[in-house]
This record gives structure tokens, sequence and C-alpha cells, in this order.
């Protein structure tokens, strides 16, 4: 055997074993950082529309001491104690339900709905799920909060999530279930997400016609940059993203990019959306929403962004509430159709 083949030969497998190696490493990064419960989260399990708490110490939406100020805090006023709520099961996809709760509310002059779901990790029965549901219904909003499938009390597929993919896809499906089930008209219907529920939310207008606006807690704009973070938040150097995101495709059959951000803006037409974002956030930098919100404005989209100064991640629905919840309903107010 000449010396040349040997070298081509030693340089092929050596390049299939560094190859092969980064995408194991790629798939544990997947695997690992994109993992969520298909449970409810302990410090959550007391928590209902009814009564809801702040998260206890260690466990808030954000990392650091900046959090132990919220422990306990007082969030009475907003218990939705003269609410009755149903729980309903929605299917989306073959063997996969969504568990949510339906509430009503009791507006006799108005349809006006809006789906509402959590960030990563957590469920529709966490604080700053619950929170700004209670602005809404308050406001005469009738509310389906809803867990998103493998987290809560939804179907647990994989125990992944899939940075808004299937998730907007099954959101589609529940506009058209409240259609259905609901009387509602696709004017009548818009969509809130907190966190990781507002990156589904950003990519639904690409995805259905029957829901009508669009708002989103935080949000991302380059998912890229975004992922990079995150893996970076999990405790992994930033550069395996990208073997990431090809062990997801190579290895479980999931296009974490099939859907761009962009795409969604696009498809959104007139339909407006609204960002909340707080400036400090130190889970989705608030550029971001600055970002998402620039590109919005090249293409003639109809956005808003309301920023809340000194504010973590979901913090700002606790800095500064009222304005939250006026921000809010008068977002959808003029927005749906009765």
């Amino acid at each position: 055997m000449g010396l040349k083949r040997v070298i081509g030969i030693t340089t092929t497998a050596l390049i299939v074993v560094v190859a092969g190696g980064a995408l194991a490493v790629g798939n544990y990064v997947y695997t690992s950082g994109t993992e969520v419960a298909c449970a409810v989260n302990a410090d959550d399990v007391n928590n209902f529309p009814e009564q809801f708490f702040t998260a206890p110490s260690g466990e808030g939406p954000y990392p650091g001491p900046g959090w132990e100020k919220w422990v306990g805090y007082d969030l009475s006023s907003w218990w939705l104690q003269d609410y009755p709520y149903d729980s309903v099961r929605i299917p989306v996809a073959d063997q996969v339900e969504l568990a949510a709760w339906w509430i009503d509310a009791k507006n006799p002059d108005s349809n006006k709905t809006v789906m509402v779901t959590h960030g990563i990790g957590t469920s529709k029965q966490d604080f700053n799920t619950l929170l700004p549901t209670a602005m809404l219904v308050k406001n005469g909003f009738n509310v389906l909060l809803v867990d998103q499938r493998d987290t809560g009390e939804s179907t647990c597929v994989d125990g992944r999530h899939s940075a808004g993919q299937e998730e907007s896809s099954d959101f589609a499906v529940v506009a058209d279930w409240l259609i259905a089930n609901k009387g509602l008209s696709a004017a009548n219907i818009g969509m809130f997400g907190v966190s990781g529920g507002a990156i589904a939310t950003s990519l639904l207008p690409a995805k259905s016609t029957n829901v009508s606006a669009f708002a989103m807690e935080g949000t991302i704009f380059d998912f890229n940059a975004a992922a990079t973070q995150e893996v970076e938040f999990q405790g992994f150097p930033g550069f395996l993203w990208q073997f990431a995101l090809i062990s997801a495709r190579l290895f479980h059959g999931t296009n974490l990019s099939e859907t761009s951000v962009k795409e969604g803006i696009d498809s959104a037409g007139t339909r407006p959306m609204l960002i909340l974002h707080g400036e400090i956030d130190q889970r989705l930098p608030y550029q971001s929403s600055v970002d998402f919100y620039d590109y919005a404005k090249s293409v003639g989209a109809d956005i808003e962004l309301e920023s809340f100064a000194n504010a973590d991640h979901t913090e700002g629905m606790l800095t500064e509430t009222d304005r939250y919840a006026s921000v809010l309903a008068e977002f959808f107010g003029r927005s749906l159709a009765n």
C-alpha cells in the first residue's frame, strides 16, 4: 500500500472519528439542553387560577440573588376566585393531547379570547403564566391557558421542547379547536406566550390564519444566536450548538430551524404584534426583542415594543404590574373583535 494511500485512509478515519465524536457531543447537548419535565414542577403544584404564588428561593425565572425580593410576594389581588374554570384536553396530533384550563371571563358583551402559554421548563401552573392570565380575565377576556406538549399535564412525547416548532403547530390546532368548540371566529382569537412560549407565538402567524393578534413576553429574533446563548447558559461551550442542531435532525428527525422568526413576522401581515420585555433580562437579551421589532417595522408590520426598565426575565409583570395589565388589555382590546 502506497504512502499516499495510507495517509489518505488515516486522514479519512480521523475525520470520521472526530466528526462522529462531535455529533455524539452535539447529541448530548441537544438531548440535555432541550429536556423538559413531563410533569408540573414541584414548586408549582399548589398554583391554580384561584390561588397562585411567586417561585420560592432559588427557583425564580432568572438566576442570582435579585429574585429574593419576590419570594413570598403577595399576588392575592390577582387570584381568580370568582371565575370558575374547566379542565379540557385538546387533541393536536396523533396520540398527542394538550391539557388546558378554559376560563370564562363572564363578559356577555365580548367573545375576545386569548390563548396563553408558559416558558420552557415550566407549565400553566407557573406564576408568571397565571398572573398575566388573571390580568386578561379581570379585563374581560376569556383565556385558554395551555400546557405545551411534554410539559405539565399534556402528553409526554419525548420529554424535549422543539424551540417552538412543534409547539407552534400545536397552537394552530388549538385555535381551530376554539373555533369548533367555543363558537369563536378567527377575529376573536389572540395568543400570549411567556419566554419560550413567546418563541412559539412568534412562529404561529406562519402556521395559522385563525389567530388575529400576538403578544410575547420576551422573544428571540436570531435563533442561532439565542440557541448558542442558551447552550452557554446550560454550561456548554456555545459552538457546540451547531453540532446539536445537526444531531437533532440526524438522530431525532427534529428540524429546530424549520420555520424562522422572520417567516412568522412576514406571515403576520397586518395582524398586530406586541412585545413586552425587561431591559436587564438575563435569559432572553432585551436586544433580541429590539431586533425583532426593528425587522418587523422594516417590513411594515403592525408591532409595538413595551420596555420595562430594571426588570429581569419576566420581571416586568411584577415591577410594574398595573402598567403590564393595562398594556396587555389595551392591546388585545383593540386587536380582537367582539
